[in-house]
């Protein structure tokens, strides 16, 4: 099964706040993917001085597919009645099935939705995620209105070996990250 692979390389993180910002990007992702039917088997979330990271294993390739039933009025109930229910649901009233629930015949719509692969799923996470990330205390750089803790450098968001179209701060995720300022500054694939 497919693996989520999320990375923000950033400048110093205050000591304090590491521990707790792991716990939180944890947090975040894993009940944004839970939410969207893409429960992980398995999630780590790490933190160094310059870098968190989330490893999310077991993620399925898509969504599932939806099906929802939804009751609507009684039948022979008003038109106006009936005509809320079917634009409400986008249905036309050929496309309603008629059941009787023992209270009487009542119309209902059977809504299906195709699942959405996973990538895209997981781009609206992360977006919605970073946009929302609860720093005790962040900061503004350059015109930007984004915050962080310190100034964003990189995102690297990986999912099943490609890379996931993410962006925040005017930062666009990719593929590569950095090692050591100082050991191993060059960027590594």
């Amino acid at each position: 099964m497919p693996q989520l692979l999320l990375e923000l390389f950033c400048e110093e993180i205050p000591a304090r706040m590491q521990a707790r910002a792991a716990e939180d990007l944890h947090r975040l992702v894993a009940q944004g993917l839970a939410r969207n039917g893409l429960p992980g088997e398995r999630a780590e979330a790490f933190a160094t001085p310059r870098r968190l990271a989330l490893v999310v294993d077991g993620l399925p390739a898509a969504q599932p597919d939806l099906r929802e039933e939804r009751r609507g009025p009684r039948v022979g109930a008003p038109e106006q009645a009936i005509a809320g229910f079917l634009r409400a649901n986008g249905v036309t009233l050929e496309q309603c099935e008629t059941r009787d629930t023992g209270k009487g015949e009542f119309y209902f719509a059977v809504v299906e939705r195709k699942g959405r692969p996973a990538a895209e799923v997981v781009a609206e996470v992360v977006a919605d995620t970073l946009a929302a990330f609860p720093w005790p205390k962040s900061m503004r750089w350059g015109a930007r209105p984004e915050r962080w803790v310190r100034p964003l450098h990189r995102i690297l968001c990986l999912f099943d070996g490609r890379v996931v179209p993410v962006s925040y701060a005017g930062v666009a995720a990719g593929d590569a990250t950095q090692g050591h300022r100082v050991l191993a500054p060059e960027p590594v694939a």
